[in-house]
């Protein structure tokens, strides 16, 4: 197994979704960031569409759980093509990314900028999920305080959320 890069064993979607679902719960935990969420690949469109997955961190205050349920509402509405926003990058490249501070991205790299902003988003980074030799999944993960790249992070990320490591 390539080390940037976590195996789902399982067929249909609501164990995968189920997977996630878990796995989300895992990570954030084990690194103590706010918020996850699961994009996934729709193979005849090649766009990826947000999953109805997604996790914030219980032990957040009422108010930022609010921010953080908010701009999971405000990022329904995107769907991105290979290689747009984070998670597209991710999905043409197959390896994770990190962005110290999304808030201070333009549009361009990070779509959901304004987004940022006004809900106190900052670092984010992600890493995809593969089955079968192909990527079902790209998991991304916020924090409300800027940071830079750590790997060490991302690998226990990436640990937490393989299904074996549990």
């Amino acid at each position: 197994m390539d080390s940037t890069m976590i195996n789902f064993a399982c067929a249909d979607a609501s164990t995968l979704h189920s997977n996630f679902t878990a796995a989300l719960s895992r990570v954030c935990q084990a690194i103590d960031w706010d918020y996850a969420e699961v994009w996934m690949p729709d193979s005849e469109t090649k766009l990826l569409e947000l999953s109805p997955v997604w996790y914030c961190h219980p032990n957040r205050d009422c108010d930022r759980l609010d921010a953080l349920e908010k701009f999971r509402a405000c990022s329904e509405k995107f769907v991105l093509a290979i290689d747009e926003g984070l998670p597209g990058r991710i999905w043409r490249s197959g390896q994770p990314e990190w962005i110290n501070d999304v808030s201070l991205q333009s549009e361009n790299y990070f779509l959901r900028h304004q987004i940022a902003k006004a809900f106190n988003i900052r670092a984010g980074f992600g890493f995809p999920v593969v089955h079968a030799q192909a990527i079902v999944g790209i998991f991304v993960f916020f924090s409300e305080s800027a940071s830079e790249v750590d790997p060490r992070l991302i690998q226990l990320a990436i640990a937490a959320a393989t299904p074996d490591s549990a």
